[in-house]
């Protein structure tokens, strides 16, 4: 139990709830290998004292209620990490929590483990992933063509309403393994000998012109235009995109290929492909490596983000430009080559890879060991921990809570913008030698301890003081009868 908020300090001052928040989501737990899902509500609410209560409805479990849990906010993500004794419906269990937020929305792992059980609560769902990434909704308002998701039905331009009628957007059922539903295909095909690739766009196509290499004729995607069909936000930088491609080809080629094209921006105009010798677009936050793809069947393919090479733009990533093409160069290839598309993925890495103390990696570092120990002199300092991290957008997070015994447990947290991907990692900090009434371990015990405890049991705020020490009757509480305790001491000449 944490020696936080007890009884005088509850009589002396009122605990005011200063705000709470409650995310509703879907819980699955996991229970002896048996798995549970239900819709639940988890409210989280602080409290004056600057920490936290969660309270979760948990099947079988009943109502979970874990207090004094610390929070650490990063880039809007704040982490809450805490490991309890929780009353139950099936009595009290130890728990370890860590839950993340951002922007209203929660993910959540909660363990038992005398329960065997582990709790996974999510109320994010594809907030961060692409609309109708698998391509199963085709309820689009332009023909043939999957919501979200467009070809040269919904194309725009001059020659927007001839373009419709040669290259094909369409849906397929041939699927990439182990998947049913749907894909999309798009198809090539020529018009008086001149090939009209086959593309697919979350933006807009526009058709202006009869030449296939001119720059008339381009996807494009503007936040200006006021629509949502052709624009598509982002809400944190991706790591990687995943997606599912087959491409076959209507005449054998080694030198054809196929192209994705994935780009981040800050959704000012943009358009592919444009003159590269006399226009420069500065307002690219990223774009994926590859995307060159030869005739294969059904493949999965993963292209990372580069970031880097686009970071003296200086620009925003709020949108993200994806375009498939039948061939990577305007006018070739041929007639009847097809690209097939199926499940798209954004990845968001949440990874810590280093675990430093005073820049040093920590004794016995392996990213796959969540709990370590350490001995210090005195109260540790969480400047000194440092760490290094993989994501894009990931964060890290540090917090710190002293124990009744006077150790500490500081948890490091690394975790992905998408709040999918997190790890939380474990310090346990032992308690530094003792002297009962030294309740400021300044290593005299006089009339200021006495202030300390009393500013304590007042506040509840536990900075610089040693609850080891400050617990002077050795009770385990710490309450009034410890100040009384204390001042018994003094008046002994006990210092």
């Amino acid at each position: 139990m944490k020696k936080f908020i007890l009884t005088f300090c509850l009589a002396a001052t009122a605990v005011l709830a200063l705000n709470a928040e409650s995310f509703t989501g879907n819980i699955v737990v996991n229970r002896n290998g048996q798995t549970y899902n239900s819709n639940v509500t988890v409210t989280v609410t602080q409290e004056s004292n600057g920490l936290n209560t969660l309270v979760l409805q948990v099947p079988m479990f009943g109502t979970m209620t874990m207090t004094d849990v610390p929070a650490a906010t990063v880039n809007g993500i704040t982490v809450y990490s805490a490991e309890r004794d929780v009353a139950t419906a099936l009595g009290t269990m130890h728990t370890t929590l860590m839950a993340r937020t951002v922007n209203g929305m929660m993910a959540a792992d909660v363990a038992i483990p005398a329960q065997n059980t582990t709790m996974w609560f999510n109320t994010v769902g594809n907030h961060f992933q692409l609309p109708n990434s698998d391509l199963e909704d085709w309820s689009s308002n332009y023909e043939n063509e999957p919501n979200r998701w467009h070809g040269f039905k919904s194309a725009g331009g001059t020659f927007a309403s001839t373009s419709a009628g040669i290259a094909k957007l369409g849906s397929s059922d041939d699927v990439r393994p182990g998947a049913t539903g749907h894909s999309a295909v798009l198809k090539a095909d020529s018009f008086f000998g001149i090939v009209a690739n086959g593309t697919m766009t979350n933006g807009k196509l526009m058709a202006g012109s009869y030449s296939a290499t001119s720059y008339d004729n381009h996807a494009e995607m503007n936040k200006a235009n006021g629509t949502e069909d052709f624009y598509m936000p982002l809400y944190a930088k991706p790591d990687k995109f995943n997606v599912w491609l087959k491409y076959e080809q209507g005449k054998a080629n080694a030198d054809y290929r196929a192209s994705v094209s994935v780009k981040t921006f800050d959704g000012t105009y943009y358009q592919e492909p444009y003159d590269t010798v006399n226009v420069v677009y500065t307002n690219l936050s990223g774009s994926i490596v590859g995307g060159q793809i030869a005739a294969c069947d059904w493949t999965h393919f993963s292209f990372p983000f580069d970031y880097d090479s686009y970071a003296a733009n200086g620009a925003a990533t709020e949108a993200i430009f994806v375009t498939f093409s039948t061939n990577g160069e305007p006018g070739k290839g041929n007639a009847n080559d097809a690209v097939y598309v199926d499940d798209m993925e954004l990845v968001y890495l949440g990874n810590m890879t280093d675990l430093r103390y005073n820049g040093v990696t920590i004794e016995g570092w392996d990213p796959a060991v969540t709990a370590y120990s350490m001995e210090m002199a005195g109260e540790p300092n969480l400047d000194d921990f440092t760490a290094t991290i993989e994501g894009a957008s990931a964060v890290l997070t540090k917090s710190m809570e002293q124990n009744p015994d006077g150790s500490y447990r500081i948890a490091l947290s690394v975790v992905s913008a998408d709040l999918q991907n997190a790890a939380c990692y474990i310090i346990n900090v032992a308690a530094p030698a003792g002297k009962k009434g030294d309740v400021d371990g300044n290593g005299n015990v006089n009339i200021s301890d006495v202030t300390s405890l009393i500013n304590y049991l007042l506040s509840s705020n536990a900075t610089g003081i040693n609850l080891q020490n400050a617990d002077v009757d050795s009770t385990g509480n710490i309450n009034i009868t410890d100040v009384t305790a204390l001042i018994n001491l003094l008046l002994k000449g006990n210092n």
